[in-house]
């Protein structure tokens, strides 16, 4: 493949998404068929390469061959390699990748945490992920491990969160096993560690963690870490140890939108085998914001609701739902669509006056789907209330949001997307 078209790529794509998607080893391109072919060894993956990945490789290919009648076909070869005997700690066999409902707001955790399932320690290492509670952190931890397992890659994978790591330590130093404990962790292939935040003032706990950390480092063995903030905020923990969790990749995962939102409810609710009014979802996806558990708790609340009243879920109407869910915990928007079109038009520089003309313009054009899309994802309007606002079609609007939504994947656009939706939320939450 030719060094000019991997490097378009690279620069369209990311270096996670390209080291996941077709690197050297496992993609071809058939330039009289006009075809690609990637090939990954796990069906998940390939499911996301298609939906998230195969639009852009295919615009590349196009634009690089000034041809417009290029294919991606993504194929799943089965794992030949040799199996090992592997040992776990407490992995969670319900949080897998294939079950993690991927959307903007966790795409680059999950695509890390992807590369890093399928070559422990020679990926990204240490990979550090940060965020807020209940958004998908613990979820990846434990995906990473089940892959890691499930295609017998490592040996020995062990699941902690950073409260039983310092309780182990505290049982092996007062029964004098101190060796046993290093000896456990230090061995260890894959070391997945929840919450680092918490070892915040135990000097004796860091101590031991920061000799684990090089010396599984060294030996090319994966560290992967979660916290709620990156490591440069961690209070209370070593310069030294701050510096080892910043050495490798760090990957944040952010509040979801309003898409991963109603994909995660239709998730959650296919568990308990009811099927709830598109306007529900719709009404739940709005109403919820900050945290999947938040999700969670309403489901279970109206789930438990109809099944003790005997009610048919198709006629709990939203004032029921309101009033079912009404001590569960709501953020309340105050974000309005001026706020939107205010801070994207300031941010790119452009009148509102030229948002709103029938200019096609590329500087113009850009942030007009980007308004398209934060309106429809942070304040979660339909796309006729959208077209009626911006005074567009509603197949116009739709066809703005799909833009950017596949455009997400590339690093510029999602790094638009993140500044603006910072400012957003500094400014007006």
């Amino acid at each position: 493949m030719e060094k000019e078209l991997l490097n378009l790529f690279i620069d369209e794509l990311g270096q996670i998404a390209y080291d996941i998607c077709f690197n050297i080893s496992n993609s071809s391109i058939d330039k009289n068929e006009k075809k690609m072919n990637i090939i990954t060894t796990d069906s998940s993956i390939k499911e996301w390469i298609e939906k998230k990945y195969s639009p852009l490789i295919k615009e590349v290919l196009e634009k690089y061959f000034n041809d417009d009648s290029w294919t991606i076909e993504v194929k799943v070869k089965d794992n030949e390699q040799e199996i090992v005997e592997t040992s776990l700690d407490i992995l969670n066999p319900f949080f897998n990748f294939d079950n993690f409902v991927v959307g903007n707001s966790n795409q680059f955790a999950y695509a890390a945490s992807l590369a890093v399932a399928q070559k422990p320690g020679k990926a990204y290492n240490p990979l550090f992920i940060y965020g807020s509670t209940g958004l998908g952190k613990t979820h990846l931890l434990h995906a990473i491990g089940n892959l890691a397992y499930k295609r017998k890659i490592s040996k020995k994978i062990i699941y902690i969160t950073s409260e039983r790591f310092i309780n182990d330590l505290v049982n092996s130093i007062k029964e004098k096993k101190i060796e046993d404990f290093r000896n456990k962790y230090r061995k260890a292939e894959v070391l997945l560690i929840d919450d680092i935040q918490f070892i915040s003032g135990k000097e004796r706990t860091q101590e031991e963690l920061f000799h684990t950390f090089n010396e599984l480092y060294l030996d090319n063995k994966q560290i992967v870490l979660t916290s709620d903030r990156p490591p440069k905020d961690l209070e209370g923990i070593e310069e030294r140890l701050k510096s080892r969790f910043q050495s490798g990749l760090i990957a944040d995962v952010q509040l979801p939108d309003f898409e991963t939102r109603k994909a995660i409810l239709k998730k959650k609710i296919e568990n308990y085998n009811i099927d709830f009014d598109e306007q529900v979802v719709d009404f739940l996806a709005q109403k919820f914001r900050n945290n999947i558990r938040e999700i969670e708790g309403a489901i279970i609340k109206i789930v438990a609701y109809v099944n003790l009243n005997k009610i048919n879920i198709e006629k709990v109407k939203i004032e029921h739902i309101s009033e079912i869910i009404k001590d569960v915990t709501i953020d309340d928007n105050k974000i309005t669509p001026e706020n939107i079109i205010d801070t994207v038009s300031e941010y790119f520089s452009v009148t509102k006056d030229e948002i709103f003309s029938n200019s096609r313009e590329k500087r113009i054009v850009y942030p007009r789907h980007v308004i398209t899309y934060l309106l429809r994802d942070i304040l979660g309007l339909s796309f006729k209330g959208i077209g009626s606002y911006l005074k567009k079609d509603h197949t116009t609007i739709m066809h703005s949001y799909e833009k950017i939504n596949i455009m997400l994947a590339s690093p510029k656009v999602y790094k638009d997307i993140t500044n603006i939706k910072e400012k957003l939320y500094d400014k007006y939450h």
